[in-house]
């Protein structure tokens, strides 16, 4: 349970950059298709509009190049969105978890009296705790 969030954040993250690659394949392929581009161009094209830099290439779309360009925009907007908004939680998740994690354990540290700690629990440690549950 202690890796769960390390597993969590690194689903989030596999997310994120698959749906990054799957908008920059849709972007290059829409691109080559509709308006007849170079694969690279159409690359370039793609990274233009998912960037939001809006350089050269796009001055040059057909309307329906352009139609696909706004899918791919909000398309780019929905995926940037998604990606901060989970980046956010994983990092204030684990911001409040070690704050109040931290915070309880101390409670608990100050709530105990007449206590024993036994470092180790191989088979010396577990005969002393045996021992001293006995007594």
């Amino acid at each position: 349970m202690k890796f769960r969030p390390r597993i969590q954040l690194l689903n989030r993250a596999t997310m994120i950059l698959g749906l990054l690659l799957v908008l920059i394949s849709v972007g290059t392929f829409g691109f080559h298709v509709i308006e007849g581009w170079p694969w690279f161009k159409a690359l370039y094209g793609t990274l233009m509009t998912v960037s939001t830099i809006g350089a050269e290439p796009e001055n040059e779309l057909s309307r329906e190049g352009q139609v696909f360009n706004v899918a791919l925009i909000f398309m780019g907007v929905c995926v940037v969105g998604f990606a901060i908004g989970s980046l956010t939680r994983a990092v204030v998740e684990f911001e409040l978890g070690s704050f109040f994690g931290r915070r309880r354990m101390e409670k608990e540290i100050h709530r105990l009296k007449d206590h024993f700690i036994v470092c180790g629990a191989g088979r010396v440690g577990r005969h002393i705790a045996m021992e001293i549950a006995r007594r």
